[in-house]
């Protein structure tokens, strides 16, 4: 019994240091999901935009709309100010996603097109142009990538 246990110990120790967070985790020349959030919210927050940020989003793609999404609530989502943030930082992680965005998956606007219908609903269709323009732009975009 005593044995079981140590067994049992010494596994799932060896499986607990050998996890990793994920978000962390980054490709070659990538940004890992934690940068996407902290450019996220240095954009939002500060209502400055830098080059290494835009890099950051350039190189993100669809991880992006994630870190969106996590990084802000509806509540702040819904203010003007903050739509037109989102809206820019969509605009940026699609600019190039053929030669900027690395991992393949990340070059399709899965979570980015969900993201522009919620961010229609919260602000109430007010900037209904606005996100409709950023779709159009981002689904271009991704066609070119494929």
């Amino acid at each position: 019994m005593r044995v079981h246990r140590l067994f049992v110990c010494v596994v799932f120790l060896a499986v607990a240091s050998s996890a990793q967070d994920w978000q962390a985790c980054k490709p070659q020349g990538d940004y890992s999901f934690n940068d996407v959030k902290a450019a996220v919210h240095r954009v939002t927050s500060s209502r400055m935009y830098s080059g290494w940020d835009e890099k950051t989003f350039n190189r993100s793609g669809d991880l992006v709309a994630v870190a969106v999404l996590k990084t802000l609530d509806d509540g702040e989502m819904a203010s003007p100010e903050h739509a037109k943030d989102v809206l820019l930082i969509l605009r940026s992680a699609f600019a190039c996603p053929h030669y900027c965005v690395k991992v393949t998956d990340d070059r399709r606007p899965r979570m980015t097109l969900l993201l522009l219908e919620h961010l229609n609903e919260i602000t109430q269709g007010k900037m209904q142009a606005d996100i409709e323009e950023a779709k159009h732009f981002v689904l271009e975009q991704a066609s070119k990538a494929n």
